[in-house]
């Protein structure tokens, strides 16, 4: 388990202070000691944390690894690319990569794209084309419309299947507006 450190401080975590603003003024309308109200208080801040950050944790790891996961993909797909010289036009820049991340019964599709070029942004859209290990399509869908600044990478879509699959192919398509 690789460690974010949005899992231990983010938004969420403000609902740790809205419960232990909660008990401190319990215990002070309670009628607690001022020692015991401090020492309480701050118990109970730690076991709301730890409470909170456990699930957010487990929730913010997995989207960040695929995240993670997919930008590596893509950057590799693009040096790949890049070393047999087969970047010649704009959208030849334009990288996609389609992760399956397989669950018990599906298999959660995410498909991230990346403009590679170093001044033009690209405008267009991408069609992506997934095939299982038979060479059956399990997914064909056209993103129109995408806009990616030169450097920019993004998640286009995530969706589940049900189709089967050890292992699987993908294609793409980039064609500029114009």
């Amino acid at each position: 388990m690789k460690l974010y450190p949005e899992m231990f401080l983010s938004p969420w975590h403000l609902i740790v202070l809205l419960m232990v603003l909660i008990a401190f003024i319990g215990l002070i309308m309670g009628g607690y000691d001022k020692k015991t109200v401090l020492r309480s208080t701050g118990l109970s801040a730690l076991i709301f944390y730890f409470m909170l950050t456990i699930p957010i944790g487990l929730i913010t790891q997995e989207s960040l690894y695929k995240e993670e996961t997919m930008i590596q993909s893509l950057d590799q797909r693009y040096e790949d690319k890049q070393a047999n010289g087969q970047l010649h036009g704009t959208q030849d820049y334009v990288i996609a990569y389609v992760g399956a991340y397989k669950n018990e019964d599906d298999a959660d599709i995410v498909v991230y794209a990346g403009n590679y070029h170093a001044t033009q942004t690209f405008s267009g859209h991408i069609r992506v084309y997934l095939y299982d290990s038979e060479d059956e399509e399990v997914f064909i869908k056209t993103y129109e419309g995408v806009t990616l600044e030169p450097g920019e990478k993004k998640k286009l879509d995530s969706t589940f299947t049900s189709h089967p699959m050890t292992t699987y192919r993908f294609h793409y398509e980039a064609q500029p507006e114009v």
